[in-house]
């Protein structure tokens, strides 16, 4: 298994490692929502995922910054070309 992986708990772990079909993450504040979503996305990229395939909205500019950072962190400059940011400015890139 993935080292970085070590670092999530039991609950983390079980949504982070299902690679099949669309993911939401709906929990309280501090229950490591952000930690799972980078974790799941980098997971998926040591799977051979194509960062083109991966989409990830976030409700805040500051989430979507630290998400991309965590993730190059883990698995390289590769993740630039993940498909991430706000709702807003995602949906307008592709408008």
């Amino acid at each position: 298994m993935n080292e970085f992986l070590n670092n999530l708990n039991s609950s983390q772990l079980e949504a982070t490692l299902p690679t099949d079909g669309p993911m939401i993450v709906i929990a309280g504040a501090g229950s490591g929502k952000t930690r799972v979503l980078t974790y799941k996305i980098a997971y998926l990229m040591t799977q051979g995922i194509d960062p083109f395939n991966i989409l990830s909205l976030t409700f805040t500019n500051k989430a979507a910054k630290e998400m991309k950072e965590r993730i190059i962190s883990i698995v390289g400059d590769e993740a630039k070309n993940l498909w991430m940011g706000t709702f807003h400015s995602v949906f307008a890139r592709i408008l």
